[in-house]
């Protein structure tokens, strides 16, 4: 997490899982502890599904709806929540394992009850998990508003 989309550089980013990372002559980390976690390049999910790589996928969703996710994440804007749900179960279905969901939780913004239960009814019925993170606010936000 934190170096970029490892999905925009998905061949490298495998390569790198099979011949060095998961390698017995590289550093032999077993699979089932190599997490990757993307913003939600629904293509490469339903790639790395036919995979059947024993890895954990984390997709960052921060948001329930189309537009707020869209305002924070601009990749919605090209896969929209329910592409990414659909593609998300296709992974689930293909490869019986759990995705894990990350949810930064902003003060006031996405932290209360009301949103809470769109999150669950989103992931209803879903094998997955949600790491909430709680997150600081930040105060001269002016900054990032020239990136969007």
């Amino acid at each position: 997490m934190g170096i970029g989309e490892p999905f925009d550089n998905f061949d490298n980013v495998m390569k790198a899982i099979v011949e060095i990372i998961n390698n017995p002559k590289g550093l032999e980390i077993g699979a089932r502890h190599i997490s990757i976690s993307t913003c939600g390049i629904v293509p490469k999910i339903y790639e790395i599904a036919d995979k059947d790589m024993q890895c954990t996928l984390s997709i960052s969703l921060h948001q329930v709806t189309d537009e707020e996710r869209s305002n924070l994440m601009p990749i919605n804007k090209k896969y929209n929540i329910e592409e990414l749900m659909k593609a998300c179960r296709y992974y689930i279905e293909k490869t019986n394992k759990r995705i894990s969901f990350e949810y930064a939780l902003a003060k006031d913004n996405n932290d209360n009850k009301e949103v809470a239960e769109k999150l669950a009814k989103l992931l209803k019925g879903m094998l997955c998990h949600v790491n909430l993170i709680p997150i600081n606010k930040i105060e001269n936000r002016q900054i990032y508003q020239k990136y969007k």
